[in-house]
């Protein structure tokens, strides 16, 4: 079996057609077809299916597809990281994030990479989204490095910070010109919480539960900026990290009298164990740690 083979049985899969996969792969389309007889002579199985000028995969084509993308992009990925080690390719970060990080946290880390002059070659491939959705993400190898608030067998993680949270309410809402709040003084009122994959939600959850106070849930939204929107428009409070959309007028935010750190959660930044790490990844990886990371407790 070779990598040409691969290459062309992967080409023709996708396009269905050997003429249309020939002149793709600049190859005779009597070489495309000996290629996939002698693939298919070698597995024992055919691997495609043609009747009337229409070709499809067989069971086994189907079967073998996904492996055989995976040996490509496998080899792909350690060519581009050689590449990287000779100085000849563009060293890309996929970075992901939340966005109650990113007017801060992200902005002043982007500027002390770039401070340094061996950083400059390092461009960032950015993704904001949901705690959840960017950990789903990294898990499925579409991210390098992310910031996240979720904890797995099969991810490194350093803690990088502690992000307190407080209590948003409406402007005219009678806790809106205390100083702090008790969670006594919030626990029966209307909250408009966060959707269950996240964090947030589980951590405050997890606060009620231990209370033995059952939230009153007006709404679930999905990000915090929608969380504010509804607590403008006198729907409930709501339990939030720092967001720049909380500079509103018909918003007030409130600390949290809290002793037990109940309203604090924990950003850690992290990386797949079986994803490799380019050395630009790694520079980048090593440099957060060293000038980021906090001791864990957790």
């Amino acid at each position: 079996m070779t990598l040409l083979q691969l290459q062309y049985f992967k080409t023709l899969a996708r396009v269905l057609h050997y003429t249309h996969a020939a002149k793709e792969l600049h190859i005779a389309q009597p070489s495309l077809s000996y290629s996939i007889s002698e693939l298919e002579k070698e597995l024992g199985v055919k691997l495609f299916n043609k009747e009337n000028r229409i070709v499809s995969l067989t069971v086994y084509g189907e079967q073998f597809l996904p492996y055989a993308e995976k040996a490509l992009a496998l080899l792909d990925e350690g060519a581009d990281v050689l590449h990287q080690l000779a100085g000849t390719a563009l060293q890309v970060v996929n970075l992901g994030y939340f966005h109650s990080i990113s007017s801060s946290l992200i902005p002043s880390i982007m500027a002390e990479v770039y401070s340094r002059e061996e950083n400059r070659g390092i461009r960032f491939q950015f993704l904001e989204a949901p705690s959840f959705d960017i950990f789903t993400q990294l898990k499925s190898g579409a991210l390098d490095l992310a910031f996240c608030m979720h904890l797995d067998d099969s991810i490194e993680s350093v803690t990088i910070m502690r992000q307190p949270l407080y209590l948003a309410v409406p402007a005219n809402h009678p806790l809106a010109g205390k100083s702090s709040v008790t969670f006594e003084q919030f626990a029966r009122e209307p909250m408009v919480m966060l959707d269950k994959p996240s964090n947030l939600r589980t951590l405050v959850d997890q606060v009620f539960a231990k209370r033995g106070v059952p939230p009153i849930v007006m709404f679930e939204v999905r990000e915090c900026n929608a969380a504010l929107q509804y607590v403008a428009l006198r729907f409930g409070v709501s339990i939030l990290p720092q967001v720049p959309a909380m500079e509103n007028a018909k918003v007030s935010i409130i600390p949290i009298e809290d002793s037990e750190q109940a309203f604090v959660r924990t950003v850690y930044l992290s990386w797949a164990k079986n994803h490799p790490l380019s050395p630009a990844t790694r520079r980048i990886k090593d440099y957060i740690i060293e000038r980021y990371a906090t001791p864990s407790d957790s």
